[in-house]
């Protein structure tokens, strides 16, 4: 059963939780504005979204899990958006430890140092610009939370460079919205384009897409898999 609130949330709390996603989910301001507004809001953030029910985590970690069956304490991955360290909590329960963290937010990443579980911090921004990161660094990427508008603004230059740094039969792992990767939402149709032709380019090769229940707000979600060919 789908729940928007979490069962425990006050009337104080979902009011405070939805005036903190309204602020970071503006899709009317340059993405710049929205990295500041992360960082205003990072010490309410893990609040606003447990009041919301957001399993995008959870699932994110259950899915790496999958990709990396054994010698999971080897596996190094680089958490991209990775805010307050959400995903970094769930992928050590999967026994996963060597993990560095990037965001464009600062403020996310001090709330994300506090919890401890990241190797490095790096305040990082995708777009045209080339990752300081040397090639073949990392056996996986989880990206967990990139609203759809963001994803969708983001340079095929992007994915080239997280293509880049994760080695050949490594994993891009990406959860988002259960529209994000549907056939049927126009909003999304140029980043599935982009997807697409970095597969059609020999890149990465498509492994799976699982939909989910109650990623964010009682709203299914998406994880989808590609794996490194290059």
């Amino acid at each position: 059963m789908s729940e928007e609130y979490s069962p425990d949330a006050t009337g104080e709390e979902k009011a405070d939780a939805q005036a903190v996603l309204e602020k970071i989910s503006d899709k009317n301001v340059e993405d710049t504005c929205i990295y500041a507004r992360y960082s205003e809001t990072s010490d309410q953030y893990d609040m606003a979204v447990g009041v919301y029910n957001y399993n995008g985590p959870r699932e994110t970690a259950a899915i790496a899990a999958e990709c990396f069956t054994t010698n999971r304490d080897n596996v190094y991955i680089l958490d991209v958006a990775a805010g307050t360290g959400l995903c970094a909590v769930e992928l050590r329960k999967h026994g996963f430890l060597k993990m560095d963290a990037m965001d464009a937010s600062p403020g996310m990443l001090e709330r994300a140092k506090e919890k401890g579980l990241y190797d490095r911090y790096i305040v990082g921004i995708l777009g045209e610009n080339t990752l300081d990161t040397l090639t073949d660094t990392y056996d996986a990427i989880v990206m967990c939370g990139f609203s759809i508008e963001i994803m969708q603004r983001l340079p095929i230059k992007a994915f080239e460079e997280l293509i880049r740094i994760v080695k050949k039969g490594g994993y891009i792992i990406n959860t988002g919205w259960a529209t994000m990767f549907s056939d049927d939402d126009a909003k999304s149709e140029d980043l599935r384009r982009k997807l697409k032709i970095l597969e059609e380019q020999g890149k990465w090769k498509f492994v799976q897409l699982k939909r989910f229940h109650n990623y964010i707000k009682g709203c299914d979600g998406t994880v989808s898999v590609h794996m490194i060919c290059t």
